[in-house]
């Protein structure tokens, strides 16, 4: 448990550092590609404080999509834990 924090703790800081390093080299600068980077980065708070250092207006875009990408995960990955073992042990 503590190392899939830690994992997600990393994850979202170098984001969050990494994005207006590398936003003008992908073209994020509209609400179509924050929504986009969003989506691809996932981590809600890695993906508001880049867009925040980019560009402020951008936040709202790529939360939308990060949200969406964390509960997807939330919600689908331990039904499909469940059917996929209940398949295998029966």
């Amino acid at each position: 448990m503590a190392l899939s924090i830690a994992a997600g703790l990393v994850k979202a800081i170098l984001v969050m550092i990494a994005t207006p390093f590398v936003a003008p080299m992908i073209g994020l600068n509209n609400p179509r590609a924050a929504v986009i980077f969003g989506g691809l980065i996932g981590t809600s708070s890695g993906v508001a404080g880049g867009l925040a250092a980019t560009d402020a207006r951008l936040v709202p875009y790529g939360c939308l999509t990060a949200a969406f990408y964390t509960a997807l995960g939330c919600l689908l990955g331990p039904s499909l834990l469940f059917f996929v073992m209940r398949g295998l042990l029966g």
